[in-house]
């Protein structure tokens, strides 16, 4: 379930990270629940380009990920994780989210500006800035993106500065960015010292 990669397998043991705001010099004391954000079409095209529609296993997958998330890492945030996709997601894979504690966020296509461009795609840039939002929530103490695209290293990279811990969860190995920045980001568990990384493709 790991990821392929040779990585630091120890880490410093402590649970509870203290964050210092240097603009009134308080200490927030940070919590243990996990931010799980999904990117739905990552997750989506890399499985069925794998295994195509008849061993793709969405519901299956999806209660792998969220028994890996309560056993490894911690409670998701209120109990639920979010995961974002295109307003054309269908209410099969709706219904699927739903049923494993999954809050869906609906990304809707920019309208283009100028005559003969593109609608652009919204959902990359709404699972940033919502995530730089829910970095700040005090019970945030991990974030888990389940992607394996390179355009979220700015969001990974706040987390860092939040000294919120990282975990990936890559839905196959293909879907990983060939630089492997996202890799090298992610942290290893305050308490057991094991690193936070799990593929899709191997539950």
């Amino acid at each position: 379930m790991i990821l392929p990669i040779k990585v630091q397998t120890t880490c410093t043991l402590t649970m509870e990270v203290i964050i210092v705001n240097t603009a009134n010099n308080q200490s927030i004391q940070r919590g243990s629940e996990v931010l799980l954000l999904i990117d739905w079409e990552n997750v989506f095209y890399s499985l069925f380009n794998d295994f195509g529609p008849d061993r793709i296993n969405l519901d299956y997958r999806f209660k792998k990920l969220m028994e890996w998330i309560k056993t490894k890492l911690g409670e998701p945030l209120g109990g639920w994780g979010f995961i974002f996709a295109p307003s054309h997601f269908s209410l099969y894979h709706r219904k699927i989210c739903t049923q494993n504690k999954m809050r869906i966020m609906i990304c809707p296509k920019e309208a283009p500006k100028k005559k003969g461009e593109k609608a652009r795609d919204t959902v990359d840039k709404t699972i940033i800035d919502f995530g730089n939002v829910m970095l700040k929530h005090p019970d945030v103490g991990f974030i888990c993106l389940v992607s394996g695209d390179e355009d979220f290293v700015p969001l990974l990279v706040s987390s860092k500065k939040n000294n919120v811990k990282i975990a990936i969860v890559a839905p196959t190995l293909n879907s990983l960015s060939t630089n492997q920045v996202i890799v090298k980001l992610i942290d290893c568990h305050p308490e057991t010292g094991e690193k936070m990384a799990l593929r899709l493709d191997q539950v």
